[in-house]
């Protein structure tokens, strides 16, 4: 990859953990390298507005703290702003002077002031929330580092702030197993439960042993299928599928409700106009877990916006490749769950990672081709026919853009010979797939980033 493709992949993509081919610290050596390069290239301000979007409009964590922690070493534009502004989550102080610490620098001003500020501004529900006391730095940690300084910092110092009515307060402050069992059932009955926390505990739940299918039919499942509570929470299809893989007891009732929930959650996702070709990269290395607190691994996850694209596109086509590749068809009547998992299967293609099956087999017009990959390629891909067969496939069919989203995060990626129609994207994700529309509008990231997402 370029630099710069190489950087935003990270930024955009990276939990900063080992992967199949490379260790973390491997990982983040290299990132802290490309991070300095963007800086000689494009100025801190651009790295800051970079960090900025891919905290706030990405939920990228620990990478983007990361940055902020290597930006504390120097001087940009509006610096204490962009400490302030940057922060969405009182974690993210406690995270980025962890991160200033392990870099062994000292926390600037800019940071202390910006953290400062922005504290100052936290709630009552917020400060209560968030002490962090299995952090290195808690809430105590910051607001005496900071010398943050509100009405209700002044209420939490001394003692007398309110405890929030949460979920999370409620279950932790239950004295036993059983009481924990007793208030799971009370927050479902009483409504008490958001959209994602209600699916993301679907497992703690279901292991309530006083429920039955009564009431689970009169309870639960009205609130995994209410489409008004699934648009207003944007929760995404790939988060249904993440509960269901994680939900423990395969309940029926609630296997179907979480699979009506998929189909609702769609109208959350970016929607694509058009016919779209899916190339499925279904080699050895994309079975590694997408993140290491995920059971779901990277094989899985290209195959769930597979079936999303499949779902969404009157026209799609999916073809698989490892050292072969093969045309499937993805069935819009059958449960959502299984066509899911039978993408995911090797499929008899083998364990290598070629893409010329794979080109060979588009013998149709599309109006797009997007290829989901760890990029573990064979060497020299396009030199050894790839962009051939894309040429002909051009003359043939008209042209058709190639979107290259990479799973992987590693330093290789399908040869791009110069090619305006060949996009080397960053990970896939609901809002990654926004950037196709811009792309296809002719802008490129690093112009939409600095146009964009100006951090003051």
């Amino acid at each position: 990859k370029s630099p710069v493709d190489e950087w935003m992949n990270l930024l955009f993509s990276s939990f900063m953990e080992d992967k199949f081919y490379e260790s973390a610290e491997d990982q983040q050596e290299r990132f802290e390298e490309l991070t300095q390069k963007m800086a000689d290239t494009y100025g801190y301000e651009f790295v800051a507005k970079a960090a900025f979007f891919a905290r706030n409009e990405l939920g990228m964590r620990s990478v983007s703290q990361m940055v902020a922690a290597i930006l504390n070493s120097y001087q940009f534009a509006d610096k204490r702003t962009f400490f302030r502004n940057y922060c969405h989550r009182p974690d993210d102080v406690a995270e980025i002077f962890a991160a200033v610490e392990a870099l062994c620098t000292k926390r600037s001003h800019a940071l202390v002031r910006g953290a400062a500020d922005y504290i100052s501004t936290l709630s009552a529900y917020s400060l209560g929330k968030y002490k962090m006391n299995n952090h290195k730095y808690n809430m105590h940690d910051i607001i005496n580092i900071t010398h943050a300084n509100s009405q209700v910092i002044d209420a939490y110092k001394a003692g007398t702030l309110k405890t929030p009515d949460t979920w999370e307060v409620s279950i932790s402050g239950a004295k036993n197993s059983e009481a924990r069992q007793t208030e799971w059932v009370r927050l479902v009955e009483e409504g008490k439960l958001g959209y994602l926390a209600l699916i993301r505990n679907l497992r703690n739940i279901l292991n309530v042993e006083s429920i039955n299918n009564e009431w689970v039919a009169e309870y639960l499942i009205p609130q995994i299928i209410d489409e008004k509570a699934i648009k207003s929470s944007l929760v995404f299809p790939y988060q249904i599928y993440s509960a269901y893989k994680n939900m423990g007891i395969r309940n029926t009732l609630v296997v179907a409700a979480l699979e009506r929930a998929f189909h609702l959650a769609l109208v959350n996702m970016p929607q694509l106009q058009g016919n779209t070709l899916i190339i499925l990269d279904v080699s050895g290395s994309m079975t590694d877990s997408i993140s290491a607190r995920s059971n779901i691994t990277i094989r899985e996850a290209g195959a769930v916006y597979a079936a999303c694209i499949a779902l969404t596109s009157e026209n799609s086509g999916i073809i698989k490749f490892a050292t072969e590749a093969k045309r499937v068809k993805f069935n819009k009547l059958n449960n959502v769950f299984e066509e899911i998992e039978r993408l995911d299967r090797e499929d008899g293609c083998g364990y290598g990672t070629n893409l010329l099956p794979a080109y060979r087999l588009v013998d149709k017009k599309y109006d797009r081709i997007m290829l989901i990959s760890d990029m573990q390629i064979m060497d020299g891909t396009w030199r050894m026919g790839g962009f051939t067969c894309y040429q002909d496939y051009c003359k043939k069919y008209g042209v058709a853009p190639i979107y290259s989203f990479d799973l992987g995060n590693y330093h290789t990626q399908t040869d791009n010979p110069n090619n305006p129609n060949v996009y080397l994207c960053t990970s896939l994700s609901e809002k990654t797939l926004k950037f196709i529309s811009l792309l296809e509008d002719g802008q490129n990231l690093v112009a939409y980033i600095n146009d964009n997402y100006d951090y003051r």
